[in-house]
């Protein structure tokens, strides 16, 4: 059995090495794994970000067409259509969470990132939420978000800071601190703000970047 100081270390250090090693034959990020995980986890309170969801609700024009790209349960979106928010559109790999949010009245599609299966310059405001984490071709998912913005489309990003990593969350592949987030940001945005931000639900800090598509 290997030391969890030696597992700590690749986690750390090779954190992609890790990942993949550790899920070798697992069937983890698949869409029958979403389907499963939600279901069980769809009201579960550690998937409420009320501070998030506050935040994204003062930034955002109510008039705004926004997607949430990897939505999950849709917490987000499901919030923003509570605040008079109507121009909502998901996308997820789930077909359970795509069906349930469509019923709540909310614009989904169906689509495993870091492909984005909808149209050029469709979007004032793309959302990804704890997702680039999760995501080994990063440079292309960030192509795809600059692809499906308007001309100064805003994209507004989460990921945990410089923690969560994937001896912790087996489905992360990446750690990101605030200067690895700016410096790959920088190479395909504009960014507005950077800054460490902690949810009144959830003890781990969160690094949220506002960026813009530049013309």
């Amino acid at each position: 059995m290997i030391p969890w100081r030696v597992k700590n270390y690749f986690s750390e250090h090779f954190p992609l090495l890790y990942h993949l090693i550790v899920n070798a034959g697992a069937k983890g990020n698949t869409p029958e794994y979403w389907d499963r995980r939600l279901a069980e986890t769809w009201d579960h309170p550690a998937r409420l970000w009320p501070t998030k969801n506050e935040l994204l609700a003062k930034l955002l024009a109510p008039n705004a067409r926004i997607l949430d790209v990897g939505c999950g349960n849709g917490g987000i979106l499901r919030y923003l259509k509570s605040r008079g928010f109507e121009d909502l559109h998901g996308l997820e790999m789930s077909r359970y969470a795509v069906e349930r949010l469509a019923r709540d009245g909310i614009h989904m599609h169906y689509g495993a990132l870091p492909e984005i299966p909808l149209p050029d310059q469709s979007y004032d405001v793309v959302i990804a939420s704890q997702v680039l984490e999760h995501l080994i071709p990063r440079r292309r998912f960030a192509s795809e978000l600059r692809r499906v913005l308007r001309p100064r489309g805003s994209a507004l990003i989460f990921v945990p800071d410089n923690c969560l990593g994937p001896i912790d969350e087996p489905e992360h592949v990446i750690k990101y601190d605030a200067r690895s987030l700016r410096r790959f940001l920088t190479r395909h945005f504009e960014i507005e703000s950077l800054e460490r931000i902690r949810d009144v639900n959830h003890p781990a800090p969160v690094l949220f970047a506002h960026v813009r598509k530049s013309t």
